[in-house]
């Protein structure tokens, strides 16, 4: 998680990257359905994690809806930080 090709990670970076792959399982969920730009929520499946149940439960669900960059960047905001202390909490990831 600390480097890239020799280059560190910026959290902020990680943080987007996790929230767009949130919004592909929420997508292949049923979750959310893509129109042009936005992210229209449909009905809420069942999920199993904890952090894709928060995910889904930050959709906007009026309309004009949330365009998709307006939901990556306010999601992903800290996005990294939740995902790590998940880990670790689950014991997938160790501090060194």
């Amino acid at each position: 998680m600390d480097t890239v090709s020799d280059q560190p990670v910026r959290p902020g970076e990680l943080s987007l990257a996790l929230a767009g792959a949130e919004l592909i399982d929420l997508f292949s969920s049923g979750a959310v359905e893509l129109r042009e730009d936005r992210i229209v929520p449909g009905p809420r499946p069942a999920l199993s994690d904890e952090l894709l149940e928060q995910a889904s439960a930050s959709l906007l669900r009026a309309e004009p809806y949330e365009s998709i960059g307006d939901w990556l960047w306010r999601r992903g905001d800290g996005l990294a930080v939740a995902y790590v202390s998940d880990f670790e909490a689950a014991g997938l990831l160790t501090r060194q």
